[in-house]
């Protein structure tokens, strides 16, 4: 199965729904031989961040699914001449993969969030999922050197779980695809992490479902988050129906 994929400006993005993924997912386990096998997001803060970083940019175009892990990006889609039908969540995603009884048996690496997150995070894992153990745990604020160490002792492992904020989370998926050529790379996202671990509240049901959780977020952690959502929103809308101008002069 050929990820469907659009150009939104610089950006490739997917318009996978939570199903589709893990479809796509069980299909990536079965055959080994697929490639690419990384599986990125992108939000309003990510397509920010790569406006002005070619490596983060180049990783997220070079990765199998870029899913829209943001209702900026659900949004903004059909000005590209697309629509994402919902908002691929990447921790309802993930909880979703971890619940399925359709999985076959599989073996991770997770890496990110402190070491303490970690820890509690790959415990339940194992406790919410009859399928998927994980093989050894690692904090977000590694060396390469260290995660070069654990993903070489973990070639075949089936999953590489990313959980470090970007861009680094997009850095580490390439070092991961390198070393680990067979292990679907998977960015499930630091704010994943520690919802499973249980040192972020997730946000109330009502605001999931009409993709409010940014507020939950802002409200949470004002001063780490405000400047992503009350700046680099506008900033998003900004670039975004720029790019989309461009890319209908050119023909794109």
């Amino acid at each position: 199965m050929e990820p469907f994929t659009f150009e939104m400006g610089y950006l490739r993005c997917s318009t996978h729904t939570i199903p589709q993924l893990l479809l796509e997912v069980r299909m990536l386990l079965r055959d080994k031989t697929v490639q690419p096998r990384t599986i990125l997001c992108v939000n309003a803060h990510i397509y920010n961040l790569a406006f002005s970083d070619v490596s983060l940019r180049q990783a997220l175009n070079e990765a199998r699914i870029v899913t829209a892990d943001g209702m900026g990006i659900v949004m903004a889609a059909p000005l590209f001449g697309k629509k994402i039908p919902e908002r691929c969540n990447m921790t309802e995603a993930f909880r979703a993969f971890l619940e399925s009884d359709q999985m076959p048996g599989s073996r991770g690496v997770l890496l990110g969030v402190t070491e303490r997150e970690v820890a509690l995070t790959a415990h339940n894992i194992e406790q919410l999922s009859s399928h998927c153990r994980i093989l050894e745990a690692a904090s977000g604020f590694c060396t390469d050197a260290e995660y070069e160490r654990i993903l070489a002792a973990h070639k075949n492992a089936d999953f590489v779980f990313l959980g470090m904020g970007s861009p680094k989370t997009e850095r580490i998926s390439k070092l991961a695809s390198a070393i680990c050529t067979e292990s679907i790379v998977w960015s499930i996202g630091a704010g994943t992490m520690k919802i499973i671990a249980g040192t972020l509240k997730e946000a109330p049901v009502l605001m999931r479902r009409y993709s409010l959780q940014w507020l939950h977020r802002l409200y949470l952690e004002p001063r780490i988050m405000w400047r992503r959502y009350l700046i680099g929103n506008p900033l998003f809308a900004i670039r975004v129906v720029g790019c989309a101008r461009k890319q209908r002069k050119t023909g794109g």
